[in-house]
């Protein structure tokens, strides 16, 4: 039973660039989602229902999320801490080396709308959803040991007298558990509190595709394509850029762009960046521009604080990218003059090779693509961007990818 957790890459053809998809179909993936009116509202989804939104890959996308929905099913329950407990399961799961993985055990529990129920039931441990749970009793690190070195009884011992407690030392907590259901076996992707606001990955999808739609009908010659897609039931990340190429010297030619990511389960519930799009043999790699005025358009959602009606005023009025380009362009030429293709390269070598790196898992991939010895000429600058380019089509886990992204724009872009 190998269950594939892992967020996977879009893979896009040149044909599908000029897809376009009704506003109307775009909605259908987000029926039954608890903001789905509030959305609808907000973008004034009703005056545009009939509209067909014309961005490249969109169909693509949205039929990958289409087939997820119909693979994974996702829903909550509510359970305090004394009705839960741990046991190894049989089966394998993808991304777990535990050939028997730890499973939650829930002997009493409720549904998203209250009800009660006292049977047995059961889900394997994915994510961080075994350490969310551990937290609560700051013990993280010692019950993960534990349950490692399989001193499983131990474990449980040290749960029970914390399960044991009166709900007024703090410590029996009433908590929301994230599930998965994949054919027919369950899986707790997350242990958050009640007020958790997960937007998760479809909402975040349509919001963007209507916002940047928004922008089409607002300036008449605005384009966009998503060159860059990640998913899975849990995570999204796309990159879409605009369509205007600008000359920015040794860099060859650029676009503005705009990540748009959402982890159900990261720091962030979903986050809208500024980025440049450094075009090279097709998409190119990216970079995070150290601009002020551009870093203050950028957002970042919690899962906490914000409520949903000002997470979705704050996307239906966030301004264009489409003219960030100028920007970038005169930040990459006073960059080119103070540091040499060579200069850049070492510093990226020198940074993925250090003991604490956080790309030190991938330092293997990374050493043979900037392996050559560059000039300071144009065309060993060229050179330099097609390692980059190629460093971006490594296909690694989402939060490396992201990481990699920013260790390179660090280099580069930091005076």
């Amino acid at each position: 039973m190998a269950r594939s957790f892992t967020q996977k890459l879009i893979h896009f053809k040149g044909e599908e660039v000029s897809q376009k998809l009704k506003v109307s179909k775009l909605l259908t993936l987000l029926e039954g989602h608890p903001y789905e009116e509030q959305l609808k509202n907000i973008f004034n989804t009703d005056s545009i229902i009939n509209d067909y939104i014309s961005i490249g890959n969109i169909s693509t996308v949205f039929n990958q999320l289409k087939s997820i929905q119909s693979q994974y099913k996702l829903y909550n329950i509510k359970v305090h801490t004394k009705d839960v407990s741990f046991t190894r399961g049989n089966n394998r799961v993808e991304g777990i080396s535990d050939i028997n993985p730890l499973k939650f055990n829930f002997t009493e529990y409720s549904d998203e709308f209250g009800e009660i129920f006292n049977e047995s039931s059961s889900a394997y441990a994915i994510y961080d959803s075994k350490s969310q749970f551990f937290d609560d009793f700051s013990m993280t690190k010692f019950v993960n040991m534990l349950f490692d070195k399989k001193y499983d009884k131990l474990a449980e011992y040290n749960l029970n007298f914390f399960r044991s407690l009166p709900a007024k030392d703090g410590f029996n907590k009433y908590k929301s558990y994230r599930l998965v259901e994949h054919e027919g076996e369950k899986f707790v992707r997350g242990v958050t509190s009640l007020g958790y606001k997960e937007y998760g990955v479809s909402f975040s999808f349509v919001a963007s595709m209507l916002m940047l739609h928004k922008y089409m009908k607002r300036t008449e010659g605005n384009n966009y394509s998503i060159i860059f897609a990640a998913v899975n039931e849990s995570k999204l990340e796309l990159i879409a850029t605009s369509d205007f190429l600008k000359d920015a010297g040794d860099f060859g030619k650029i676009r503005s762009a705009i990540s748009v990511k959402t982890n159900d389960f990261g720091k962030g519930a979903l986050s809208i960046t500024h980025i440049i799009n450094v075009v090279v043999k097709g998409s190119g790699f990216y970079l995070y521009p150290k601009s002020n005025t551009i870093q203050k358009k950028d957002i970042n959602i919690s899962h906490g604080n914000t409520s949903p009606q000002k997470t979705l005023e704050i996307l239906n009025q966030l301004d264009d990218f489409y003219g960030n380009v100028d920007k970038f362009v005169e930040e990459l030429k006073t960059i080119k003059t103070i540091k040499t293709p060579e200069d850049l390269r070492k510093r990226i070598i020198l940074k993925f090779e250090h003991h604490n790196s956080l790309l030190k898992s991938i330092k293997g991939d990374l050493k043979p693509i900037f392996s050559k010895v560059l000039s300071n000429d144009i065309k060993d600058f060229a050179s330099l961007l097609e390692m980059c380019r190629k460093a971006e089509e490594l296909e690694i886990d989402y939060d490396l990818k992201e990481k990699l992204r920013v260790e390179i724009s660090d280099i580069i872009l930091n005076k």
